[in-house]
């Protein structure tokens, strides 16, 4: 009976201990690319949260500004339209120039 309570004991803070390091949470880059993207295009990202919006995008500002590096703004939209409209691809490729990269606001087109 001992054996088992120790082993369940065990069982539990494994869970525990589990649970609170996948529980940190978006980065503060994160968070600032959200709020970015959810002014760039209200309409779409302006209604999460800004957790759960950083949470969801993860490191795509980053990811964008790489691409946007390689090549150009149309490169940058098309990889971001694989998980996103054209609508939601522009205004993820701007707030990550906003954000991550502002030395490639120059590839953005004119307003």
């Amino acid at each position: 009976m001992r054996k088992t309570i120790t082993m369940a004991a065990g069982a539990v803070l494994a869970g525990a201990l589990l649970v609170g390091c996948g529980s940190s949470g978006p980065s503060a880059d994160q968070k600032k690319y959200a709020d970015a993207a959810a002014a760039a295009d209200p309409d779409d990202f302006g209604g999460m949260k800004t957790d759960d919006l950083a949470s969801t995008l993860g490191d795509e500002g980053a990811e964008l500004c790489d691409q946007l590096k390689k090549g150009s703004y149309d490169d940058a939209v098309a990889y971001a339209k694989t998980g996103f409209s054209a609508k939601e691809a522009a205004a993820l490729v701007s707030a990550a120039v906003l954000v991550e990269c502002p030395d490639q606001k120059g590839k953005l087109p004119a307003p």
